[in-house]
């Protein structure tokens, strides 16, 4: 699709009217955070699907135009560069004892080097319920409210009469202004192990890490941390995949994926993820896991 396709969508729509100036201009910021990946070396890269760098930029032009609307513009630049340029100005690409080698499709989890090399030398990995992410002290790339995901549209509404009483006392009908229609999606908590389906040095810096671990054989991995977790808690039942990421303001509540959904603005991560569902009214409290050393499958990086 081309630019003035998109444009003609949005006009025809406008399903971002009532978003809050200040949430509509958060909500350029994610978008345009996503614009950027690296190669092996570190350096800064536009993003590697081309699927997602279209879908990106549609957005984008979207959120635009509401916002030139709101302020009686008629034209704007928009430069996909300058936006790459301006989300990446932060990033420095790390400085590795080794080089990256190979190729970047693999499970990366990265985090701190002690943590990190556990993992490699040991294979310990923390197993944490999916609510204890929605922690406040976690940095802006973690923290996520895994259990609650919704859809939002003003094109959609509930229909019904409020009353009350007016001055006089008598039952009036009182006006109702349409806005925003959310649809919930609520999810039970359940256990994870997250990391990322390829090696994207940016996460050096987003995650604030000073290591990774390389899985090169997805396969055994796989088949180690499901033993070992099964051994932990036999009632777990393991699902694993990539997650879907969605824009709440695009999509249908039907379309979200319970466990596998994810909020766009974390797209760069490109999540893999290891789920365990647990029978209702389980007290779930994170748990280690050793699956032994790791060397045969994996490689470690950690920065100077």
């Amino acid at each position: 699709m081309e630019p003035e396709t998109w444009r003609y969508e949005y006009e025809r729509t406008r399903y971002l009217r009532e978003v809050h100036d200040v949430v509509l201009k958060r909500r350029f910021d994610d978008l345009a955070a996503n614009l950027w990946s690296t190669d092996a070396a570190g350096n800064v890269t536009p993003p590697r699907s081309s699927e997602s760098r279209q879908g990106l930029l549609r957005l984008l032009l979207h959120t635009e135009l509401e916002q030139m609307g709101r302020g009686g513009e008629d034209a704007r630049d928009f430069s996909e560069q300058a936006l790459r340029d301006a989300s990446a100005a932060g990033y420095v690409p790390p400085r590795l004892k080794s080089p990256f080698t190979g190729s970047p499709a693999c499970y990366a989890k990265f985090g701190k080097r002690d943590h990190i090399r556990a993992a490699y030398e040991r294979g310990a990995l923390r197993i944490m319920p999916a609510s204890s992410y929605d922690d406040p002290s976690l940095n802006s790339a973690q923290a996520d409210k895994e259990l609650e995901h919704a859809t939002v549209t003003p094109n959609e509404h509930l229909m019904f009469k409020l009353y009350g009483l007016n001055a006089e006392g008598k039952e009036v009908e009182v006006p109702v202004q349409k806005k925003e229609l959310f649809r919930y999606m609520m999810v039970p908590d359940f256990y994870v192990w997250c990391c990322g389906l390829s090696y994207d040095a940016r996460l050096f810096h987003e995650f604030e890490a000073e290591a990774v671990l390389v899985v090169r054989d997805q396969e055994a991995f796989s088949s180690r941390v499901r033993d070992a977790v099964k051994a932990k808690v036999p009632s777990g039942e393991v699902i694993d995949g990539p997650l879907s990421y969605y824009d709440p303001y695009t999509i249908r509540r039907d379309q979200l994926i319970p466990i596998f959904s994810k909020n766009l603005r974390y797209l760069y991560q490109n999540e893999y993820r290891f789920a365990w569902t647990m029978p209702a009214g389980s007290a779930l409290e994170p748990f280690f896991i050793e699956i032994g050393p790791m060397s045969d499958i994996a490689e470690f990086y950690e920065t100077v």
